[in-house]
């Protein structure tokens, strides 16, 4: 399975309102020191793997029964197969001719912790869905990047668009069919996530546990 984010040339999971509360609003500020790690697949390298991992699945196979995690590997920014969440989101906003947000104060995590279970009470009190809680801190903040040791040994698996590669393309989609459209003015504030999205959270939620990524 893929981990990370799927960039593309088409709208990728780093979404528009990721975009949009990251750098065009101007609210978001970097949580905690800012160098948390992510690893992205671009969504042709997932597609990739789904081949070959196909073409594995013969008699005496080692890949039988195994879970295999692919990524775009050493081609990120650091060859151990990881980029910093934060300075993703950075250049994205900057690629849209938003402010820098490592020009901004960071919000340090013991306040964010804080503040987020502050949050919950008065969402749960007011009867709406508040950005900040504390799964999205633990997001924002948590490192989350794997080892793809095993599919390169057993399913011979190697990223056929390297992260450099695919992240400008994704850049430039947004620039030139997002962009267009966004206005910071009605975008939404602290408050008011709308069902479908408080949903994802909820379930991404439920399933995380202790919200620590298992290893291959």
């Amino acid at each position: 399975r893929p981990r990370g984010e799927l960039p593309s040339s088409r709208p990728p999971a780093l979404s528009p309102s990721c975009l949009s509360q990251a750098a065009g609003t101007g609210r978001l500020r970097i949580f905690g020191s800012g160098e948390n790690r992510i690893c992205f697949t671009h969504v042709d390298n997932y597609a990739h793997a789904l081949v070959i991992a196909e073409r594995a699945l013969y008699p005496g196979s080692r890949a039988l029964g195994q879970f295999y995690i692919v990524t775009d590997g050493a081609t990120h920014p650091s060859p151990e197969g990881h980029a910093l969440l934060w300075r993703v989101i950075d250049e994205a906003g900057v690629a849209m001719g938003f402010a820098s947000l490592w020009q901004k104060m960071k919000l340090p995590l013991l306040l964010l912790w804080l503040a987020a279970s502050i949050a919950e009470v008065l969402s749960w009190a007011l009867g709406t869905h508040l950005k900040l809680n504390r799964f999205n801190v633990k997001v924002l903040t948590m490192h989350r990047w794997f080892d793809i040791s095993a599919a390169n040994r057993d399913l011979e698996y190697e990223p056929i668009v390297a992260y450099d590669v695919g992240w400008p393309d994704t850049l430039r989609w947004f620039r030139d069919h997002w962009l267009p459209t966004f206005s910071a003015k009605h975008s939404m504030g602290f408050a008011g996530i709308s069902d479908q999205s408080q949903a994802k959270i909820d379930v991404q939620a439920a399933g995380t546990g202790a919200g620590r990524p298992k290893a291959e």
